[in-house]
């Protein structure tokens, strides 16, 4: 099973995020991801923008955020990281470090790491960088490239040296350097071993699907395989949800397995925002 807290953090804009197909793995046995191009699979992203549009439930148990990196907007939804992302105001340049999602055709992303820039020339470092990457892996051609850079030296502030000096760099040889001759540097991705700055608590997750057989797996018929923990728990969540959640401590006495391995998968649930807590001791699917 992919492990989601070893998972790449790519640098990527808005618009990656939904132009791509997100793909849901139906069976439960691995995370769910949007594929970049048909090259990339991409679990978590770092992305640079600013806030349009902030809002937090009355009960504090939920907050959004909506960003903008001028190729497109999408909502931030936090269940656990609430603070993070409320400490944020409207107009606040913030590079993040998220979990990609999904829900009723919306992709969204669910904030691990999350700061406030003050540099505005960040956005075009962070532009140069989404351009080699993309040269790297395929995604885009040179003459694609060469546009875009054309286009970033047109809304270069021309005080800004530092900023001018890098796409002067990136135009002359990092971002259009295609020679077959050399061999393909590897590209830099970001992690989250090392976050940027104010980390944000979260769950543990577990390398591996622990999978539990109950008593009475041995009534089945001959070769029957018992339910990956996590889709039974996701089943018991939807069974007893009567509208406002089901009781984690129901979930747990109907679900056959070690309460610590249970308690384990709903942690990762909650954390990869599979399901969230509407209220304090309730869970439910997202």
């Amino acid at each position: 099973m992919v492990n989601l807290n070893t998972q790449a953090a790519y640098k990527l804009d808005i618009s990656d995020l939904t132009d791509n197909k997100y793909v849901k793995d139906d069976t439960g046995k691995e995370p769910n991801y949007l594929n970049l191009a048909d090259k990339i699979k991409v679990y978590r992203v770092r992305i640079l923008a600013r806030v349009t549009f902030r809002y937090a439930s009355e009960d504090g148990n939920y907050a959004s955020i909506t960003l903008d990196d001028d190729t497109g907007t999408i909502r931030v939804k936090a269940w656990q990281n609430i603070k993070a992302v409320l400490d944020t105001k409207k107009e606040d340049l913030v590079d993040m470090i998220a979990l990609v999602r999904e829900w009723n055709g919306e992709v969204y992303l669910v904030p691990e790491v999350l700061r406030i820039v003050d540099n505005p020339d960040m956005k075009t470092l962070r532009a140069l960088e989404i351009l080699r990457f993309k040269k790297d892996e395929g995604i885009l051609d040179k003459a694609t490239i060469q546009k875009e850079i054309t286009e970033l030296k047109t809304s270069i502030d021309p005080e800004s040296a530092t900023v001018k000096s890098s796409v002067d760099k990136a135009d002359s040889k990092t971002v259009l350097d295609t020679s077959t001759q050399e061999p393909k540097e590897k590209t830099k991705k970001e992690t989250i071993q090392k976050p940027i700055e104010n980390k944000i608590p979260q769950e543990t997750s577990k390398d591996k699907e622990t999978i539990e057989t109950s008593d009475s797996a041995s009534k089945k018929d001959a070769g029957a395989t018992e339910k990956p923990l996590r889709v039974r728990i996701l089943e018991a969540v939807e069974k007893l949800d009567e509208g406002d959640g089901a009781a984690i401590d129901d979930v747990l006495d109907s679900v056959d397995g070690l309460e610590k391995d249970s308690e384990g998968v709903i942690n990762e649930l909650l954390s990869e925002g599979t399901c969230y807590e509407p209220r304090a001791g309730k869970i439910k699917v997202l």
